[in-house]
């Protein structure tokens, strides 16, 4: 087979670390009926629902799965509030890492280290663990935010940011109807990248949270100014709007995440893409020659403290086979158009173009840290984004009232 370089130098990365899975015949377990509280979204969920189901008859016949569906912030809300309960906490957790440091200061989720054979994860187990312990097993590698655009409307993604505003206004200069570019304006996950591509980061060398830098000024600046000075962006655009603009081809181009892939390759959901106009790139480079670089980590499944007993046997052995052996992982990672988080299944650039343009963007981001603080900077950094693109706060002020707001909530 041929892969691309990128590919390659990342298994042989891979390998080297010893990160050769061995799937093992797996004991007979009894029926037990799961529940498992997803932020996956319902096409990626009826994959896991077809997965468990092939686990369920080879290892523990007549066991079910619930899976509940809950976007990202109700999901670490409500698990919060039933971990304070001390009832109601599902079997499993399906998400992405940045709520894991809540859980576990929380006392809601329990350590892996002794369930699972960690070592088989070599790529982003790192995302997951807190205190050198591990609250997370991989089911993917990614998470990572990338640019996305309409081969039909736009012919090459742009390379830097100035390319990227050219394109944008000849694409709507040529069909007014058509929005050049569009991204989740307010959410500050996105707006993050800018930080780090301006040389900014959440923490200093000692570990402070640093909020006021000029790089986060000028990553305020540079936001504010895409949609008042340069007028690419819509003048509210969430991520349901940018999303589904995309998807009947009103937008040219967007920013998004490695979750929507599959969606965007299905023709009947996304009825001006699929996998003939879909093309995937890298963050367009800034001036100073930097990319925005996007936290990557991936989605983990995790397991409450509650878990016990057989309800305990069967979420572990579940999600070992899920994540583990390669006939599974290729039907759920690469199934759902995600890459790998084992090194056993790679990424055959010639038969999966599109993953392998996830990879290329992969490769640009920084990895998440699953420390239980960063919810002080996300809750910080929103009003403060939100005044910026409503054009009633200036670039400085909103760092400045976003360290003041930080520091308060780190004291709490």
């Amino acid at each position: 087979m041929k892969f691309s370089k990128l590919v390659v130098l990342l298994v042989l990365a891979l390998l080297a670390m010893g990160g050769v899975v061995s799937v093992m015949a797996q004991d007979q377990l009894p029926a037990t009926n799961l529940v498992i509280w997803s932020q996956d979204g319902d096409s990626n969920n009826e994959v896991l629902a077809a997965q468990f189901q092939i686990w369920a008859d080879t290892v523990a016949p007549g066991s079910t799965l619930e899976i509940v569906q809950k976007e990202t912030e109700v999901l670490r809300t409500d698990l919060q509030n039933a971990g304070l309960a001390g009832s109601g906490l599902p079997d499993l957790v399906l998400g992405p890492n940045d709520a894991i440091g809540v859980f576990v200061d929380a006392g809601i989720i329990q350590p892996l280290d002794e369930l699972f054979d960690v070592s088989v994860y070599p790529f982003n187990l790192g995302a997951a663990q807190v205190g050198g312990a591990t609250y997370g097993i991989p089911t993917n590698a990614g998470n990572h935010l990338m640019l996305m655009y309409n081969k039909s409307l736009v012919e090459a993604a742009p390379d830097t940011w100035v390319d990227l505003i050219a394109t944008a206004k000849a694409v709507t200069e040529a069909n007014p109807e058509v929005q050049g570019f569009a991204y989740n304006l307010n959410e500050p996950f996105w707006f993050l990248p800018f930080v780090h591509g301006f040389g900014g980061s959440t923490y200093d060398a000692d570990g402070n949270m640093v909020l006021d830098s000029q790089a986060w000024i000028d990553a305020y600046q540079f936001v504010q100014d895409l949609k008042f000075t340069e007028q690419v962006v819509p003048e509210e655009c969430d991520y349901a709007c940018a999303n589904d603009l995309f998807k009947e081809g009103s937008v040219a181009m967007i920013i998004n995440g490695d979750w929507a892939i599959g969606e965007y390759l299905d023709a009947e959901q996304s009825p001006a893409l699929g996998p003939d106009n879909l093309g995937l790139a890298p963050w367009p480079a800034l001036a100073n020659g930097n990319r925005p670089m996007p936290f990557t980590a991936g989605k983990f499944i995790s397991i409450p403290v509650t878990v016990e007993g057989d309800q305990l046997a069967a979420a572990v052995s579940f999600v070992t086979w899920l994540t583990t052996d390669p006939s599974a992982v290729e039907a759920f990672a690469l199934g759902t158009s995600r890459l790998p988080a084992i090194a056993e299944v790679t990424v055959d650039a010639a038969e999966n173009p599109i993953l392998a343009e996830s990879a290329a963007a992969l490769a640009t981001g920084m990895g998440m840290p699953a420390d239980a603080t960063l919810r002080c900077m996300w809750d910080s950094v929103r009003p403060q984004l939100e005044a910026v693109m409503s054009n009633s706060m200036t670039p400085a002020d909103a760092a400045e009232e976003a360290q003041i707001s930080a520091e308060i909530c780190l004291e709490s």
